[in-house]
């Protein structure tokens, strides 16, 4: 979480024309995605609670419009958010810093703050291995 706040580089992809070099970072409450520089100044960013997905790879329509090879998959991620299910196209420049976006991302989403309580329930699964439920139907 704290890399997100500290922010990154990514290129945030439109529909027809070449992505934009943005600067991205987690809010101080961990409650926004923001991103600069922007025309919309204050109202670029998305809330971290009408976040509804977030998927790893090339899967959006976005992307889809771009050639096979413009962009390495392991780097390239998708949020949808809102009521109308819209799509921020995110590529990083390494997979790593997707990854950490990936799953910090889901954490929030899971109401999982910082790494304390992430700590904390990584100890009760483990201390509560799930149970496996099997129905047979006749």
């Amino acid at each position: 979480m704290s890399s997100m706040q500290i922010g990154t580089q990514m290129v945030k992809l439109r529909g027809g024309s070449k992505g934009l070099v943005r600067f991205f970072y987690l809010d101080e409450h961990k409650s926004c995605i923001r991103w600069r520089p922007s025309r919309k100044n204050e109202k670029a960013k998305i809330s971290v609670d009408s976040v509804r997905e977030v998927c790893e790879g090339k899967q959006s329509e976005i992307f889809q419009r771009y050639a096979d090879g413009s962009f390495d998959p392991n780097c390239c991620f998708s949020l949808y958010y809102g009521e109308h299910m819209e799509s921020l196209d995110l590529v990083s420049s390494t997979g790593e810093e997707a990854r950490t976006w990936i799953t910090g991302l889901k954490y929030l989403m899971a109401g999982i703050s910082d790494e304390d309580s992430l700590a904390k329930r990584q100890r009760t699964r483990d201390q509560y291995p799930s149970v496996k439920i099997v129905l047979l139907h006749p």
